[in-house]
């Protein structure tokens, strides 16, 4: 029964923590910053993409 007691009264104590010691214990999660996230220009298709590769015959 004590040790149920103690598991409950330690889970609420870090639920209350703050931020900073979430982060130090490694409970909080990382967000990305919106303001540095950089956006990216669209992928292109090369022009000949729906042409297929020329096949050889070779002689044996």
């Amino acid at each position: 029964m004590m040790r149920i007691l103690l598991m409950i009264c330690v889970v609420a104590g870090l639920a209350a923590c703050s931020g900073l010691t979430k982060e130090k214990l490694g409970i909080a999660k990382e967000r990305p910053n919106e303001t540095l996230v950089e956006k990216r220009a669209p992928l292109d298709l090369p022009p000949e993409f729906d042409l297929r590769p020329v096949v050889t015959k070779t002689e044996k």
